[in-house]
């Protein structure tokens, strides 16, 4: 699909990377809507209410669809869950073209994290829809230090975001989510300090 596409559909879950997709397509002009699925994970309830918010904010429409269909993790990974979400995501669109948008980026092991993923679920779309829905993910060579600097720029909510695979009301503290942010913050009051040191 041509990249000048101007309408995008974002596959939203409530933390710091899908939330970064919004102001990245604002900027460029494009049409905004979000998507956020419950796929029977712990945290839903967090996320939804983190949607939300960032729907309010950026002032774009967002819809959540009940899947009825719980994704198994194994070792905190839902396995085919990226798969399963483009294509729910594709079949809740009326018309196109259109653009999907998912964040995953680089520095995890996972394979629906990954160019091959891409490039895969990119023939299956063809195959499925004749080039009017096309897959985008932006911070495909992003790690997660470097979205977070996005943010920063950016100046995207991040209070508003949620990230917790176990809990649904607070972040449990454990989970990998949750230490990834807490790494993500630890790393910014770092840099803070030193920048203040070297005044």
């Amino acid at each position: 699909m041509e990249q000048s596409c101007a309408e995008v559909l974002i596959l939203l879950g409530g933390g710091i990377d899908s939330s970064a997709l919004i102001p990245f397509y604002l900027s460029r002009g494009m049409k905004v809507q979000g998507v956020h699925f419950n796929y029977g994970q712990p945290s839903a309830v967090g996320e939804r209410r983190s949607v939300i918010a960032l729907s309010d904010y950026y002032n774009i429409p967002v819809f959540t669809v009940d899947l009825k269909l719980p994704i198994v993790c194994v070792n905190w990974e839902y396995r085919g869950r990226n798969a399963l979400l483009l294509l729910a995501a594709a079949n809740v669109i009326s018309a196109g073209p259109i653009l999907l948008s998912i964040a995953i980026h680089a520095g995890t092991p996972y394979y629906d994290c990954s160019r091959t993923f891409l490039m895969d679920m990119a023939r299956i779309f063809d195959g499925y829809f004749g080039g009017t829905i096309g897959i985008e993910a932006p911070f495909i060579d992003f790690t997660k230090p470097d979205i977070f600097e996005f943010c920063l720029q950016n100046e995207v909510p991040i209070s508003l975001t949620y990230s917790c695979e176990r809990h649904a009301e607070s972040p449990c503290g454990e989970c990998p989510s949750c230490k990834d942010r807490e790494m993500l913050y630890a790393g910014y009051r770092n840099l803070q300090g030193t920048q203040s040191s070297g005044r």
